[in-house]
């Protein structure tokens, strides 16, 4: 059974690719099938139909992408360059650009099919909630280290930070001259890195 479940989540990862790079409808079984190295008969007995999996697939992805930056996150031991990589990661790729605008790719499929599913909908804002919370948890760790200053209103602080992150992410996503994952990491727009990253004068 456990086998069988990592097989699963194998396959809804391979998928998450075809679906960044083809899009919520022409998203085949045998596309999925070819990339994930599978036949089409097993994908029908796992996930039924097309559309099923499709959005198991941006569900697992989302939820992948959370998580490993949560991972990536808590491995920084300084606590200012851990808040400074959170807020470069949320717009931006660690790998190259054709990676960072397919991930940007399958979370603009996410937003789009959650517009026409609401239980993919009520689940966005859930996670959309994680990203907020690892904004949150990174600059209370930077304050309780006495690194910076708190910020007038941290909600505020973690939603302009990825309000910005995915506006460039569409950019990127569009390839807007200009604009790719590693300027979007390193210098999102005036006023970045925000200003409660930069050390507490003592």
């Amino acid at each position: 059974m456990r086998r069988a479940s990592r097989n699963k989540n194998d396959i809804l990862m391979k998928a998450g690719d075809v679906v960044a790079a083809r899009g919520f409808e022409n998203t085949r079984f045998s596309d999925v099938a070819g990339h994930a190295g599978t036949s089409v008969s097993t994908l029908q007995y796992l996930f039924g139909n097309r559309e099923d999996l499709v959005v198991q697939a941006l569900r697992a992805r989302s939820a992948y992408l959370l998580e490993e930056a949560r991972r990536r996150s808590a491995e920084i031991a300084d606590p200012l360059e851990r808040l400074r990589w959170v807020a470069g990661h949320l717009a931006a790729h660690d790998g190259e650009p054709e990676a960072a605008r397919a991930e940007w790719m399958l979370w603009v499929e996410y937003w789009r099919t959650a517009l026409r599913d609401e239980e993919l909908a009520a689940e966005s804002i859930v996670a959309y909630d994680g990203w907020l919370q690892l904004v949150r948890d990174a600059v209370e760790a930077a304050v309780r280290a006495g690194l910076i200053n708190p910020p007038a209103d941290l909600d505020r602080v973690a939603q302009g930070a990825c309000a910005i992150a995915d506006g460039l992410g569409i950019q990127i996503a569009l390839r807007r001259p200009g604009v790719d994952w590693e300027r979007a990491g390193r210098s999102p727009g005036p006023g970045w890195p925000p200003p409660w990253t930069a050390r507490r004068s003592t």
